[in-house]
């Protein structure tokens, strides 16, 4: 953290031009550590080579201070991104919903239909069996009005088998 201290540490460079602690080739002795833990200044000692060492303490306050605030900022910002990705979630699991409600319904239409079609497909069975070259005894009945009774009877049974359906697919719960 001292050397994150540039300000500081070139003034330092600049007003002596010694070595200090920042430089990368030279590092600090045991005393050095020592002091620095005993909370001393600026000081001069010898390093037990004979040569003396300028023993530099950075004011890190400010840099701590420094750092804290973006460290504060960098806890909000992943505060933020952390909610709005739980936003994207919730959303994403709604559109879900969403869909899978329409995808009910309109499997439900298809069951609608494929009945509707069931049930006219054997109407237009029947009406292919009273169309057919036979002889049946409705053809030996007079023709007044029989066709009409014959046509209502099919499309009567036909909306019943397709009601009947719809009632057992209602209590079955395949339709809501």
């Amino acid at each position: 953290m001292a050397a994150m201290h540039l300000s500081d540490k070139l003034a330092y460079q600049a007003a002596d031009g010694r070595s200090s602690r920042f430089h990368t080739n030279t590092e600090p002795s045991e005393f050095d550590e020592d002091r620095d833990r005993e909370g001393e200044g600026s000081s001069e000692g010898g390093d037990g080579n004979g040569t003396s060492v300028v023993g530099f303490m950075p004011k890190i306050d400010e840099l701590e201070i420094l750092l804290e605030a973006y460290f504060v900022q960098v806890d909000g910002t992943l505060n933020k991104v952390s909610a709005l990705r739980e936003y994207v979630d919730d959303t994403e699991d709604y559109i879900n919903i969403m869909l899978d409600d329409k995808q009910n319904q309109l499997l439900q239409m298809g069951i609608l239909l494929s009945t509707a079609t069931l049930v006219m497909s054997c109407a237009i069975a029947i009406t292919g069996i009273f169309g057919m070259n036979i002889t049946i005894p409705l053809y030996d009945a007079s023709t007044e009005g029989v066709f009409w009774q014959v046509t209502g009877g099919i499309v009567g049974a036909t909306a019943a088998i397709y009601l009947v359906a719809l009632v057992c697919y209602k209590r079955s719960g395949v339709l809501q």
